[in-house]
């Protein structure tokens, strides 16, 4: 091999891996949003008096056939009761269930025969009471600790969570 075809090969190698890397980042780029990435399961931050109800929706932000929830979430039992819990239209078609039986922790189960699509999906919509007779404000986070999604072809749906911060003012602000 002569001095020439080293320079011509060593200059190959840097732009393979550019032309590599490119390839990764407008694959990165046009499927971003799809399912090979996995979904994420929000629960949004609220900010409420003392003393007040609130709703707090389970949102995922997009879904493909998605026929099967188990959630486990975790709030702090001195500050928050929970009073119910409520599907939203696009979950209508799936039957659920909320153990609350251990203060401070709900698990949810939902199913259905046939899976649902779409973005920006309302699971499940909670209620909760917030604490009466507080003076001070307080912050306390409701967290999925555990979540398990399904699709209708019954694999499991990869799903990062995001914690919702609950806000409580008090009496005296």
């Amino acid at each position: 091999m002569n001095g020439n075809e080293r320079r011509q090969t060593g200059r190959q190698i840097p732009r393979f891996l550019r032309a590599g890397a490119l390839l990764g980042f407008v694959f990165a780029l046009v499927f971003w949003g799809s399912p090979v990435f996995g979904e994420e399961l929000t629960i949004p931050d609220q900010r409420a008096k003392a003393g007040q109800d609130i709703r707090v929706p389970l949102v995922v932000d997009q879904v493909e056939h998605l026929a099967g929830v188990k959630l486990v979430i975790a709030y702090n039992k001195e500050l928050l009761t929970f009073k119910g819990g409520a599907r939203s239209k696009s979950t209508d078609s799936m039957m659920h269930v909320i153990n609350d039986k251990t203060p401070g922790k709900l698990i949810v189960v939902m199913a259905a025969a046939r899976g649902i699509s779409g973005k920006d999906v309302t699971l499940l919509t909670l209620f909760f009471s917030l604490k009466k007779g507080l003076t001070d404000n307080r912050e306390t986070l409701l967290e999925t600790t555990e979540v398990q999604l399904m699709g209708d072809d019954l694999k499991d749906i990869p799903c990062k969570t995001k914690s919702g911060k609950i806000t409580i003012i008090g009496d005296s602000h």
